[in-house]
């Protein structure tokens, strides 16, 4: 598989798996059946969070999955392994925002223990701030991130769901206090651009659901040293399943032409229209897609995306349409 290069100094696989749902909706069989092909196919880069299924019970399910997947394959020096702080509920069962634990120091410096023994590891490779908590105040959780990094505990610091005028003051606040900076951003990108007047979900005082825009990339073409996490890549199977995806605001002329554009080149390449999403964002040396799979049929299809090859026109088609 191709590879990328986070933060200018980690090589990963051009492609990132989310573990999202693995060991609930996605059966821990199926789930160690995804992750075994998806390694062998050359896949190195996995996400997964501290929060992840706790709308099915407490959380955690999908780090203690990847942990006891990788202790039984003893695999864990060859795979670069992301997880994030901030979304996971303080109360069991109710996975509602009002009970989200934040970005306090302490709740860094907690959260990340839980990580560790979780996945059965004693380092995290890429440790996010999952939402842009607006409560807690920006220095404090640079700093929390920043001394995991300068204790080893972890190597890239990252944030998620983020404005761009928020990464860039959190990049200066860990200049100044001499800390690991935020080198990778995850956000919500895909082919389609969801329609500016789309309601905004707001949680801790931030949007949560925090797509790339155009400040986004222009800040990356200023930023070599950073990379944009693209998840949502194929929006839940929505190219697929449907006539058009409208979910998330994408119900919108412009999005109609685009997608449009977008099944027109699927047709004349002889792939789908995820596999062209995924090619067309690979065209971009700075974005790793990050993609689910329920089944390993799912996943085949993604991989395939990487050997596609797409024409200048139709680059210049997709990107103009």
């Amino acid at each position: 598989m191709m590879q990328r290069t986070l933060a200018g100094r980690r090589p990963v696989s051009a492609l990132c798996l989310g573990a999202m749902n693995f060991g609930s909706s996605t059966d821990p069989e199926t789930a160690i059946a995804i992750l075994d092909r998806f390694v062998e196919a050359g896949g190195t880069f996995i996400d997964t969070s501290n929060n992840y299924n706790q709308w099915l019970g407490t959380g955690g399910d999908s780090e203690e999955l990847l942990g006891r997947w990788m202790h039984s394959r003893k695999n864990r020096d060859q795979l670069v392994i992301a997880t994030k702080v901030g979304a996971r509920t303080t109360v069991a069962g109710d996975p509602g925002d009002q009970h989200w634990e934040g970005l306090r120091a302490g709740t860094v410096a907690a959260a990340v223990e839980g990580s560790l023994a979780r996945l059965g590891t004693d380092r995290i490779d890429l440790y996010y701030a999952h939402i842009d908590d607006r409560v807690t105040p920006l220095d404090e959780t640079v700093g929390a991130l920043g001394r995991l990094a300068a204790d080893g505990v972890v190597d890239l610091v990252g944030c998620s769901n983020t404005a761009t005028w928020r990464l860039e003051q959190a990049r200066r606040l860990a200049a100044d206090q001499g800390v690991e900076a935020y080198s990778v951003i995850q956000q919500h990108s895909t082919y389609l651009w969801p329609s500016p007047l789309a309601p905004i979900d707001v949680r801790r005082g931030s949007p949560f659901f925090v797509h790339a825009t155009v400040e986004h990339f222009d800040y990356l073409a200023e930023h070599p040293d950073l990379t944009l996490v693209a998840y949502a890549s194929l929006l839940g199977g929505s190219y697929a399943g449907r006539p058009f995806p409208a979910n998330r605001g994408y119900a919108h002329p412009s999005a109609y032409g685009r997608f449009e554009e977008l099944r027109r080149v699927a047709r004349e390449v002889g792939a789908t229209a995820n596999q062209v999403v995924l090619a067309w964002m690979l065209h971009r040396p700075q974005v790793v897609p990050l993609f689910g799979a329920s089944t390993v049929a799912q996943l085949e299809e993604a991989l395939d995306a990487v050997q596609l090859e797409l024409s200048d026109d139709q680059l210049q088609r997709l990107d103009t349409a």
